[in-house]
């Protein structure tokens, strides 16, 4: 797996690993008229109940106008790269069934109101980072706590994220001391 470009996207590949996601950053998905390579930013799948559930998520910022950012949010979503990445994920996991689902998510880290509202008539749920952090990352950290794959040796102690999910532990270290302003 490449690495994450930012600090955001590590976030959220991590939060997907905890979410028990196969999880791809950087996925290259097609190729463009002119040579160049379009990359999906972070990619997670798992199978449930036959269904191959994909996460497609992409992280950057919308201030620009409202046409741009629709623009955007179509060229990151399009049908050719959904298509390229359910490919590329039903042949990773030996997937033969054709029960998908596919949630598309654009996490702005900067964001305008009227860019947003723009956006609401779309099949992308786009979230800015805040909202995303105290809506979905938090809940699933607290999940997990509430139950681990495995529980502390001694009952009654804290349990922690594993070690290598530290843009979690710093959102978790940030919210068990109260200092998020969300």
């Amino acid at each position: 797996m490449p690495f994450p470009k930012t600090w955001v996207e590590e976030l959220l590949v991590e939060w997907l690993h905890l979410e028990g996601f196969l999880v791809e950053a950087n996925l290259p998905v097609c190729v463009s008229q002119a040579g160049g390579r379009y990359e999906a930013d972070i990619i997670g799948a798992r199978i449930v109940n036959n269904t191959l559930e994909i996460r497609h998520l992409e992280s950057g910022s919308l201030l620009g106008g409202q046409t741009g950012a629709t623009s955007l949010i179509k060229k990151k979503f399009s049908s050719k790269i959904c298509e390229s990445v359910t490919n590329y994920f039903a042949r990773r996991l030996s997937f033969s069934s054709n029960q998908i689902s596919y949630k598309k998510y654009y996490i702005p880290t900067y964001s305008s109101k009227p860019v947003l509202q723009a956006l609401k008539d779309t099949d992308v749920t786009v979230e800015p980072l805040p909202g995303f952090i105290s809506k979905i990352i938090l809940p699933t950290i607290r999940n997990w706590k509430q139950n681990p794959p495995h529980l502390p040796k001694a009952r009654g102690k804290y349990v922690t994220l594993p070690d290598s999910y530290w843009m979690l532990k710093l959102v978790d270290y940030l919210d068990s001391n109260n200092l998020l302003n969300i």
